[in-house]
């Protein structure tokens, strides 16, 4: 199963002068919006103004989704660079109409809300945006220059990995590997293997550790560049600022997972126990048990349908839609991304998901992760396009629920020992979006600090920050060979968005209160969830999370799902002690 790219334009070409002629509209169209000051014309000028941003992102789509599957091509690669640049001038014209607006006064604005309250929370934003706006010139030079600051340089690193193929020998037989098959080989019951597989791996990063260094020291300082321009009190500020949650809602999400490190630890001295073997960083996703279940993509799917129909008719038949139209890219090959993600730039195409199936339990789970995405980006499309998307705090939640879904469908399937690897699996994709994406938030913090005081952070250096934030995290219960110290070097996020990471700890916990929210109300909570993702980002997150009854500020919140983990762990731990 493969995208169909015609499915969104005949030609590279046509994507392109899409891009120009929406490009057009949107320059003429600021253009009135910066003359205007009718407040009933000006709500008619961005509803227009909007239609065509939204138009404009249809060829954005088309250039991920063809880079995505074949990074090495010259043509796909021309085609992202071509839209991208079209895309920052698009950018200068959004940022030319927000200063504009911001510039009214206050009740001039509540006027435009009361003649289109679509608007409502958008306008609010930028009220809010005012502090850290620029002057029309500095936000145009901004926009203008994204796509050959951070945004642009990040993408080095990305074509470096997804270009990276790997030599190993596997099972007696010499193989050449992408980085996702190898790295599916943490997976293997195969210890040395594994070991293998990883020091190969990491080692592969350090050979271009100059280009990683540089690269990642460059993002650094543009984006700590810009938040000191735009007047934010930290570099994390302003992801915070971007995803609508305060710095000490954030501070205490870092704060109570750096607490709660006991879980993990407990649980890997107990997974040390039940394998013999003393665990290295290389070892934390090993199978439990020697006896490896494999899943074909028929079996997924099927699985992954039922879970999602037994939720609701509605969410079902959605999900189901990826597959009828063949709306997943599944199995790795090279020049492909790698990882998994799912794309809705735009209201006007229907939602892609991109995986790297390698037959495994977690890539079941993987896959049900993005179509949960893609069930937020369907739902959601019934938003105008300014409306559509969510903060990163957010953006997470559809597709950690559809896992949860999946997972309990799944453990009813299963023999004892089966279940016992899938409640394992769980606990350690937990670990991976909580305490791992803690720590590498962790990181990047000290290594934003460093760059930010010297001026510059050197290979050894970051890799040293690293070996101590593994260590906070594992302690002495897992062994950290020399080779893992680089594995800061391969974080995509870290390098594309700067301290996106911490998105996928919020998200965990918060789904953890709304799924336990599930359990208790059954069918009554459905209705609200589902409007919940209806709901796109129209509301702010504190008001969306109000409906389903959840505040994230609320004394507890972050410690009690950390409860629920240690339950999980517990429950895990006494069924094998029942062996």
């Amino acid at each position: 199963m493969e995208w169909k790219l015609e499915q969104l334009f005949e030609n590279d070409e046509a994507a392109i002068e899409n891009a120009r002629v929406q490009l057009e509209e949107v320059k003429r169209i600021a253009r009135e919006i910066e003359r205007e000051n009718a407040p009933e014309r000006l709500a008619k000028l961005i509803r227009d103004f909007e239609e065509h941003m939204d138009e404009f992102a249809k060829s954005i789509q088309y250039a991920w989704m063809r880079y995505s599957i074949d990074t090495e091509s010259a043509e796909s690669q021309k085609v992202l660079g071509v839209i991208q640049q079209l895309a920052s001038q698009v950018h200068e014209q959004d940022a030319i109409v927000e200063v504009k607006l911001a510039a009214l006064d206050d009740s001039a604005l509540e006027e435009v809300i009361k003649f289109d309250d679509n608007y409502e929370h958008l306008i609010r934003r930028i009220i809010e945006r005012r502090k850290h706006l620029l002057s029309k010139d500095a936000e145009q030079v901004l926009a203008l220059t994204s796509v050959s600051r951070r945004d642009g340089i990040a993408k080095i690193h990305s074509r470096l990995e997804s270009s990276y193929t790997f030599e190993l020998e596997v099972d007696g037989e010499k193989k050449v590997l992408t980085v996702e098959e190898i790295k599916a080989l943490r997976r293997s019951t195969n210890s040395d293997l594994r070991k293998r597989a990883m020091r190969v791996f990491f080692e592969r990063f350090k050979e271009d550790s100059i280009v990683m260094t540089e690269v990642y020291n460059l993002v650094v300082k543009d984006y700590d560049t810009e938040s000191r321009l735009r007047r934010f009190p930290k570099p994390i500020s302003m992801m915070n600022f971007a995803n609508e949650v305060s710095d000490e809602v954030v501070d205490r999400l870092i704060a109570v997972t750096n607490e709660k490190t006991e879980i993990l630890r407990k649980y890997y001295d107990w997974k040390s126990k039940m394998l013999g073997e003393k665990l290295t960083l290389a070892d934390v996703y090993a199978p439990i048990s020697n006896k490896k279940r494999e899943f074909t993509f028929e079996e997924a799917r099927d699985i992954i349908l039922e879970s999602y129909y037994a939720f609701d008719e509605k969410a079902g038949s959605v999900v189901e839609g990826f597959f009828k139209e063949e709306r997943i890219d599944l199995y790795p090959r090279k020049g492909k991304v790698s990882g998994a993600y799912c794309i809705y730039s735009t209201t006007k195409l229907p939602p892609y998901v991109l995986t790297n199936f390698t037959n495994n339990m977690y890539d079941v789970m993987t896959l049900a992760h993005e179509l949960g995405h893609g069930l937020h980006g369907m739902l959601s499309r019934k938003q105008t396009f300014f409306n559509h998307d969510t903060p990163l705090t957010l953006a997470e939640l559809a597709s950690v629920f559809g896992e949860f879904l999946v997972f309990d469908n799944l453990k009813r399937k299963l023999s004892k020992e089966e279940k016992m690897a899938l409640i394992a699996s769980k606990i350690e994709d937990i670990f991976a979006t909580t305490f791992r994406q803690n720590m590498f938030t962790n990181f990047e913090i000290r290594a934003h600090e460093l760059i930010s005081k010297n001026g510059y952070a050197g290979w050894d250096e970051l890799s040293g920050i690293y070996h101590e934030e593994l260590e906070r995290v594992f302690g002495n219960v897992v062994e950290i060979p020399e080779w893992y110290n680089h594995e800061w070097s391969s974080i995509p996020h870290i390098y594309e968005t700067p301290f996106y990471v911490y998105a996928y700890n919020f998200a965990q916990c918060l789904v953890i209160a709304l799924y336990q929210k599930y359990l208790e109300e059954g069918k009554a909570f459905v209705g609200k969830y589902l409007q919940l993702l209806e709901s796109g980002g129209r509301y702010s997150p504190e008001e969306l999370l109000e409906k389903v009854g959840i505040d994230v500020s609320k004394e507890g919140f972050w410690e009690n799902a950390f409860e629920f983990v240690d339950g999980l762990v517990e429950e895990l731990i006494g069924m094998g002690n029942e062996q």
